[in-house]
């Protein structure tokens, strides 16, 4: 079994993303953007934001991503959104924008024409379709009955749910009353708001504070778990750190008492083996039905 996971693994990262996601549900419509805003978080990972010109909104779910066609490929690249719905919508002050974080990837097309100097592509126009079914509201279970949101990121994994978790957030009357958020990032060389989406997500639960959310940030390369912390203030009620891999029992803890998990919903979203481990995991926690876990691979 474990020979066959690595092997679609592989099989799966070589297709494209128009063939990857050829069977999930997809927006009939393109919407024409301009790459308005470049924005570097690290080394590998930079913030683009595409504005809705002629005061055009553009209706999406928080979790779904984009196939977005660039200048002289005739084949789209699959990017998922990081801001959130509202951000879209046009407001007399701004133009609405979606974001995205792209990573550096020469090998992939579409992302390397968004990694070119940004005098080359800034004012650009590009074209947009919206796609995907890893979306909050859960389509299982009404929002306003989710009682305990677990959200489980791998690395550039964040990019949907720093979207989920934004718009919650955006969205008091919708608030979960427990959150927990584990990220783990290999990023530990580099300063905490190098980190993608950290620092977000700390002004986030800044605006509302409670014991009940709360975020752990895993760090797996060399230890700055210390200096992170520090960088922070020291330690928190709603924030750790710790310098080593989630464990099967992280993500048990995360789930609550067991008595409480009728309300319970998870998302995961990292590299491939990473999700199906823990997917695995969360599914056969007592008290958790498979449809409480959602899952998307990145590739």
């Amino acid at each position: 079994m474990a020979t066959w996971r690595r092997s679609m693994s592989t099989f799966r990262s070589a297709l494209s993303h128009l063939e990857r996601t050829a069977q999930q549900p997809r927006q009939n419509g393109l919407h024409e953007v301009i790459l308005s805003k470049v924005d570097q978080v690290n080394p590998r990972i930079r913030l683009l934001q595409l504005a809705l010109p002629n005061r055009a909104s553009l209706k999406f779910l928080p979790g779904q991503w984009l196939d977005v066609f660039v200048p002289g490929l005739s084949k789209a690249g699959g990017f998922t959104i990081t801001s959130t719905p509202r951000d879209a919508v046009y407001q007399p002050a701004q133009d609405g924008y979606v974001e995205l974080a792209i990573q550096d990837s020469p090998k992939n097309p579409p992302a390397a024409w968004l990694w070119r100097p940004r005098s080359e592509i800034l004012g650009k126009s590009l074209l947009i379709r919206v796609g995907g079914s890893f979306v909050w509201p859960p389509p299982v279970i009404p929002a306003e009955e989710v009682k305990r949101l677990v959200l489980v990121a791998g690395g550039v994994g964040i990019n949907p749910l720093i979207s989920i978790f934004s718009h919650i957030y955006n969205q008091p009357a919708l608030n979960p009353e427990h959150i927990r958020f584990l990220y783990t990032s290999r990023g530990t060389s580099q300063a905490v708001d190098e980190i993608l989406f950290y620092p977000r997500i700390q002004k986030l639960m800044a605006t509302r504070p409670s014991p009940h959310r709360t975020l752990e940030l895993y760090l797996t390369g060399p230890s700055q778990a210390a200096q992170v912390g520090e960088s922070l203030g020291g330690p928190s009620k709603e924030a750790s750190v710790r310098n080593r891999r989630i464990t099967h029992d992280d993500l048990i803890s995360a789930l609550g008492p067991v008595k409480e998990r009728k309300g319970v919903v998870a998302y995961v979203c990292g590299p491939a083996s990473m999700t199906d481990e823990f997917v695995a995991v969360l599914q056969s926690a007592e008290g958790i039905t498979e449809d409480r876990v959602l899952c998307e691979k990145w590739w």
